[in-house]
């Protein structure tokens, strides 16, 4: 195999690579926003929870009902800090795969260049070697002219 099909191979392989890590960016963006919003979710419901708690002694709760509204505030609290983790973790994860499909575009990018020069390179030397052949070929008619032979 010739070294302009051997490149042609590497930059079919990393198109591959380059649009499988494309689809692990949209996906691992797709799961870090689902995160972000879930954490969004329980803050704001934790938030509401905490101003009727506020409110509860004045609306005539019953102790027993204020005290549950306690500790569902308490569970959100570590449901929260759950959903915090985890969206972090789906950041993380995202910028990962976002560096990662970076590197390997940059690289596809390269091998496309360098695959574009190898095939400029390759018409140059097709072209001066079918401009020898042809000026063989006239030599050849113009010398079968000349003695006499067509």
């Amino acid at each position: 195999m010739t070294d302009i099909n051997q490149k042609r191979v590497l930059v079919k392989l990393a198109k591959r690579e380059e649009r499988k890590a494309s689809n692990e960016v949209y996906n691992h963006e797709h799961r870090a926003k689902h995160e972000q919003l879930q954490l969004e979710t329980c803050l704001k419901y934790k938030e509401e929870c905490l101003n009727g708690l506020k409110t509860a002694k004045d609306s005539g709760l019953s102790i027993v009902q204020i005290r549950e509204c306690q500790l569902l505030v308490q569970y959100l609290d570590s449901v929260v800090e759950t959903r915090q983790y985890k969206a972090d973790i789906c950041q993380e994860n995202y910028q990962e795969a976002k560096t990662e499909w970076q590197e390997k575009q940059d690289s596809l990018e390269k091998l496309k260049q360098a695959l574009k020069k190898m095939e400029v390179e390759n018409n140059a030397q097709n072209e001066e070697q079918d401009e020898v052949k042809n000026n063989g070929l006239a030599h050849n008619k113009t010398y079968k002219v000349y003695n006499g032979r067509k």
